[in-house]
């Protein structure tokens, strides 16, 4: 059975890497992954502060402006939880 490598290869050189390309290409795919958990995270945070906000205004002011403002901060929260889940695409695109 034949295999990709002869033996006397560097299994980094598999693909045509070498241990110093392969590096830098592993630290930036972590790097970039764990940014993504970052401002997901964030952008999670920032979704809850908003439902938080908007519950509060709902169940606190009884008037017609403080349900308003909370329907609009509850369904912004929503939103951004939505984007930050990517349940819908990013506003940007």
């Amino acid at each position: 059975m034949k295999t990709d490598t002869d033996g006397d290869a560097d299994p980094g050189d598999v693909h045509g890497l070498t241990q110093g390309e392969l590096y830098t290409v592993l630290r930036t795919a972590i790097t970039d992954a764990l940014l993504d958990v970052l401002g997901t995270v964030f952008l999670l945070a920032i979704a809850l502060l908003f439902v938080v906000t908007g519950v509060h205004g709902l169940l606190v002011g009884p008037s017609r402006t403080g349900v308003v403002v909370g329907t609009v901060f509850v369904a912004l929260g929503a939103a951004i939880a939505a984007v930050a889940l990517d349940y819908v695409p990013p506003f940007s695109e």
